[in-house]
């Protein structure tokens, strides 16, 4: 069974600088929080050859990586462009910055680099996802079939308020983009059960369940998702904050019909490549 990972770090450098040498504040007290903090293989940059085999280790065929604005895109790129069979991209843009050219950047980063998605994250950048300024991108996305990852649970920025991560910022957006393919993270923790309710009441909402340990979620999510939410549930470690073996622990958390959809189908549905 191919499974794709749906947000990961190549254990290099620039992928890491958020965690390395030590953590932003955004990070290290998630770390706390979740026991996730990364071992010192994990936290040591190595190549994108070496990050590849790690994944491959544990099965793990593709692995979604991801930017915050157009410079750290560009890293991206070239670490797709390089390695095609193992990294599907997500481009960062910031819209605060000048709508124009946000626009412009990831029309650019979609058509000519095939990158599969936007990649936001509300919390750093203290713009909400439901900001008149992001809609010309969500139109970009959804004309062209991209996908919008939006951080959409509990967040440890100490400069920005709580409710920037809210899942009904989601809501709101599915609301006037019903054909945009939009992925709530990390399962919406922290907010209860209304991510998995979202989810369940758009057709283009997906909840991926990246950053979250299996044993954080409620009884209630996983029945979901082996049942109402099984065309809709994303695997993904956030890797270096899980080790890449959390993947059995997952065969083991939810029944095995749903897997092949959860560690594969889902995701490539979203990502547009099921053809």
């Amino acid at each position: 069974m191919d499974i794709i990972d749906f947000r990961v770090r190549p254990r290099t450098q620039w992928f890491l600088k958020d965690l390395v040498p030590k953590p932003i504040p955004a990070f290290e007290l998630y770390l706390k929080l979740f026991g996730g903090t990364p071992d010192q293989k994990r936290l040591t940059p190595a190549t994108v050859e070496e990050s590849i085999e790690d994944m491959h280790e544990y099965g793990i065929t593709k692995g979604v990586i991801f930017a915050g604005d157009a410079e750290g895109t560009a890293n991206v790129v070239e670490v797709c462009e390089k390695f095609p069979d193992s990294y599907i991209g997500l481009a960062g843009v910031r819209p605060e910055h000048g709508v124009q050219k946000a626009y412009q950047d990831l029309k650019r980063f979609y058509l000519d680099h095939n990158l599969r998605g936007l990649n936001m994250s509300p919390y750093l950048t203290g713009v909400y996802a439901t900001d008149r300024r992001n809609y010309p991108l969500y139109q970009l996305s959804e004309e062209l079939g991209r996908c919008v990852v939006i951080h959409s649970s509990a967040h440890y920025n100490p400069n920005t308020p709580l409710d920037l991560s809210d899942p009904m910022e989601v809501d709101k957006v599915a609301v006037d983009f019903p054909d945009l393919k939009l992925v709530i993270t990390h399962g919406g923790y922290g907010f209860g059960d209304l991510g998995p309710t979202i989810a369940n009441r758009h057709k283009n909402v997906y909840l991926d369940l990246t950053s979250i340990h299996p044993r954080a979620l409620t009884k209630t999510i996983i029945a979901l998702a082996n049942t109402q939410l099984r065309n809709k549930i994303i695997f993904g470690t956030n890797y270096p904050c899980f080790e890449y073996d959390i993947v059995e622990l997952w065969k083991k958390t939810l029944d095995e019909k749903v897997l092949e959809r959860f560690f594969y189908k889902n995701a490539a549905r979203v990502l547009g490549l099921d053809g």
